[in-house]
């Protein structure tokens, strides 16, 4: 009777052994696509804070351009680089430079 033990045991060993290997390989079959998942999650956050980035210069580039497209951007335009000047305003002449000088 101790073929009857035996077989028993060498039958666990193997469905042991055969489960421990498809374990194996299902976590390490899921590990990929769940590593890929966590990229692009981080991919996707990084694209969302350059799209803000972007969007915040948009908007800093189209208030820019309300200033100068308005009516005192045009204005202002005509005084810094054309002859348009105001009654009662004070005009000078630098030579050598052209435009409005700005104070940063």
């Amino acid at each position: 009777m101790a073929s009857g033990p035996r077989r028993f045991r060498s039958g666990f060993i193997v469905r042991t052994v055969l489960f421990a290997v498809t374990l194996a390989v299902g976590v390490g079959l899921a590990s990929f696509p769940v590593s890929t998942w966590f990229e692009q999650r981080t991919e996707l956050r990084d694209s969302q804070a350059q799209h803000q980035e972007l969007v915040d210069q948009i908007a800093t580039i189209n208030a820019e351009i309300d200033l100068r497209v308005g009516p005192d951007g045009v204005a202002k335009a005509a005084k810094c680089f054309g002859p348009y000047v105001e009654p009662g305003s004070e005009v000078y002449s630098v030579p050598g430079v052209e435009g409005c000088v700005s104070v940063p």
